[in-house]
């Protein structure tokens, strides 16, 4: 009769690990939580964050060169001071279909420290509470979108901070009512600097994350 239950047992036993290994195999392992920017990434790096050509959104380019941001132009637009604790910033220009009418631009700001950095991402978003809203998937530490910033009409300004940077979009051009792009010009620069600070090249697209905005 022993020698029934050990062998009993030791089949629920094998049944249980099959069903612990099949449960393994049929749940895909979720993706682990992004690390803010901690690092104190190179001017490089942060150049090479920015969405280049065919990288950013559907039919914007770049409108001259990357360049390498001076620390008053991390600053809120209406404080031409360097900003406490700013050490270094990359920005960009985009052009629409050829023209210069609806542009959009990308800033990118690293501090000495998260606090020094969420001090001038206070400024950047500003007090129009009215105007502010939530993104529909919060990217970095805090992030916000400003529709119609003061007297502007039909413009979008995103802002996000993850550890020490500080990311800022604006869109213009009868985007008010749609901020989508805003949203995945922070989220693709933000992941690209991720991608900067494990020591991998900067791949992620705007397309990469318009698709992972519709899963």
């Amino acid at each position: 009769m022993s020698r029934v239950r050990v062998a009993l047992a030791a089949a629920l036993a094998g049944m249980a690990a099959l069903t612990a290994c099949s449960s393994s195999n049929d749940t895909p392992a979720s993706s682990p939580t992004p690390k803010p920017i901690t690092k104190d990434l190179t001017q490089a790096d942060l150049t090479q964050a920015l969405l280049g050509d065919g990288e950013t959104l559907p039919g914007y380019s770049l409108h001259g060169a990357k360049s390498t941001t001076e620390g008053q132009y991390c600053n809120a637009t209406d404080d031409d001071s360097t900003p406490k604790g700013w050490a270094r910033g990359s920005d960009v220009d985009y052009e629409y279909n050829g023209s210069t009418l609806n542009m959009a631009s990308v800033h990118i700001c690293l501090f000495d420290s998260a606090q020094d950095a969420h001090s001038t991402y206070t400024a950047w978003k500003g007090n129009e509470t009215n105007k502010q809203q939530h993104l529909k998937h919060p990217v970095g530490d805090e992030s916000t979108l400003v529709i119609n910033p003061g007297a502007s009409d039909d413009s979008v300004y995103g802002y996000s901070r993850s550890g020490k940077v500080n990311i800022r979009v604006k869109i213009d051009g009868a985007t008010g009512g749609d901020p989508s792009g805003a949203e995945v010009m922070l989220s693709a620069t933000l992941k690209r600097l991720q991608q900067l600070q494990d020591g991998k090249p900067a791949t992620v697209t705007a397309a990469d994350e318009q698709a992972n905005a519709h899963k």
